[in-house]
């Protein structure tokens, strides 16, 4: 079984967010299919429903964002933009994989932001090598020697490690 780099892995979440940007009524059997046709193998499917969820919430808060067009109207996105999105979302995975900037909402595409609204915890899924895992480990750890209680690690594999943030 083949591992799966860095790079491969923000490619592969990327062109699901661009796939639920594109079509947000997909459903999940026909984007898992063109994921296999893409990359000859299946995802997780957790990350492949975080990153659908995250795609919707991106989508939500622009619908909240922006004016309502008129309903004749469907604006179509231009190519640049959804590069630079496209961009966006790999420079937010790699940040959650490699440095602890992702414990304040730089997280990766697989995962939500933190975000000061709302109430509950927020879930923060990093997918990444084991030494930047471990590397992580040992900020939280730090971080909670320090006294901050909002953070811990709910799950963690030698691949991938929730960390949850709780709002204050």
């Amino acid at each position: 079984m083949a591992r799966t780099t860095q790079e491969q892995t923000q490619e592969r979440h990327a062109f699901l967010l661009d796939l639920f940007r594109q079509q947000p009524d997909i459903s999940s059997k026909e984007a898992l299919e063109s994921f296999k046709d893409k990359f000859g193998g299946t995802i997780n499917m957790k990350t492949f429903n975080q990153l659908r969820e995250q795609a919707e919430d991106e989508a939500a808060s622009a619908a909240a964002a922006a004016p309502a067009p008129a309903p004749e109207v469907e604006p179509e996105p231009e190519p640049e933009e959804t590069e630079a999105t496209v961009d966006d979302a790999a420079a937010r995975l790699k940040a959650a994989a490699a440095a602890p900037e992702a414990i304040n909402g730089a997280a990766g595409a697989p995962a939500k932001k933190a975000k000061a609204k709302g109430n509950g915890p927020k879930n923060i899924f990093v997918d990444a090598p084991k030494e930047h895992l471990t590397f992580l480990e040992g900020i939280i750890q730090q971080f909670q020697e320090a006294g901050a209680a909002n953070i811990r690690i709910d799950h963690a594999t030698d691949r991938w490690m929730v960390v949850v943030v709780d709002s204050k």
